[in-house]
């Protein structure tokens, strides 16, 4: 019988995974590297010294300056978490008419080949959380109340900027899932709770800890603001850009696939693939921004992986196979590269 890899199986996804992994991480920077995921969390810290408390983000790339090793091993969990979160979401409804687990591969792959060798760990912390606000908010699109469901979206949208500063026009997803998922006022407002929850409570920290109550929130906004946009472009290897390009035109032969065949897909995963294509979008707006360091494209492999596998399913297996196998090749020798 011939394998289809395609409609690829829980074990070979998993495994294939596992390798991307190792590869990912073996190949990560060490403590010589977080100094720059430091400097860019950081920035404008001296212009604010009502401060008195360090920011998620500051905090991971201070524990990854001092723990190297531990710092590996934790980045590769949330990896493996995350690759299985997507998978899961993707089998959950249903996605490509077809059984196939398909989009775990996919994301390991793809975060293999773009994830930077300097803030992996607060890279693959993102990255867990944008997973885990896509599956929350997937959950949320249902006939009664989601309360819990969009709480959780909400507060894990609201910790993106303050683990990554040039996560911060993701926060859009909060108004975008409530227009496509058709959500009511109610819900609504627990929404915004969830999303102002990590901001204000660390307003509250920084307060009790000597600082104003509003220096949070400027030095995050006075980060987000500083440096050119578009200068991620610049600071990236060309083998980075070069698969990211690739990831993108593939990104875009999907969304083809998915405009010819829109009608012949259910209700529910309709509107997900399309909130899926707007997290692309927002991904994109992340990249151009001022306050993006290099190894923030490798957010871009939640929602491909998301997307990619409804390609691969309509293709014939005699193109499939090759591709799949030269995307998992560019991500490891880019890897190696880096």
């Amino acid at each position: 019988m011939k394998f289809d890899i395609a409609r690829q199986p829980l074990v070979p996804a998993f495994l294939t995974l596992a390798a991307l992994t190792v590869v990912a991480m073996w190949g990560a920077g060490g403590s010589d590297a977080a100094p720059a995921a430091l400097a860019g969390n950081i920035a404008g810290r001296s212009a604010s010294d009502a401060v008195a408390i360090a920011l998620p983000g500051d905090l991971l790339a201070q524990f990854q300056s001092a723990h190297p090793a531990w710092s590996r091993w934790i980045a590769g969990l949330l990896m493996l978490f995350t690759g299985m979160s997507v998978g899961r979401l993707t089998v959950r409804y249903n996605l490509y008419t077809v059984g196939t687990c398909l989009a775990i591969p996919l994301y390991g792959a793809i975060a293999c080949g773009l994830a930077g060798d300097s803030d992996f760990l607060t890279l693959f912390t993102a990255s867990a959380l944008l997973a885990l606000a896509l599956k929350n908010f997937c959950r949320s699109f249902c006939n009664g109340f989601g309360f819990d469901a969009i709480f959780r979206a909400s507060f894990y949208t609201g910790l993106l900027p303050l683990v990554c500063v040039a996560a911060t026009p993701l926060l859009i997803l909060l108004p975008l899932a409530v227009m496509l998922f058709r959500r009511t006022l109610r819900e609504v407002t627990v929404a915004i709770a969830g999303l102002l929850l990590p901001v204000l409570a660390l307003c509250y920290v920084n307060w009790g800890a000597g600082g104003e109550f509003t220096a949070p929130v400027t030095l995050l906004a006075n980060t987000f603001i500083t440096g050119r946009p578009l200068s991620l472009f610049l600071s990236t290897p060309i083998e980075s850009l070069v698969l990211l390009g690739a990831v993108f035109i593939l990104d875009l032969m999907a969304l083809l696939f998915f405009l010819s065949d829109i009608y012949a897909v259910g209700t529910k995963p309709r509107f997900i693939f399309i909130f899926n294509i707007s997290i692309l979008l927002l991904v994109a707006a992340v990249l151009c921004g001022p306050a993006a360091p290099p190894g923030v494209i490798a957010l871009t492999a939640v929602p491909s992986a998301v997307l990619l596998p409804f390609m691969f399913v309509r293709i014939h297996r005699a193109i499939a196979l090759p591709l799949y196998l030269l995307l998992l090749a560019s991500a490891v020798i880019n890897t190696i590269l880096q």
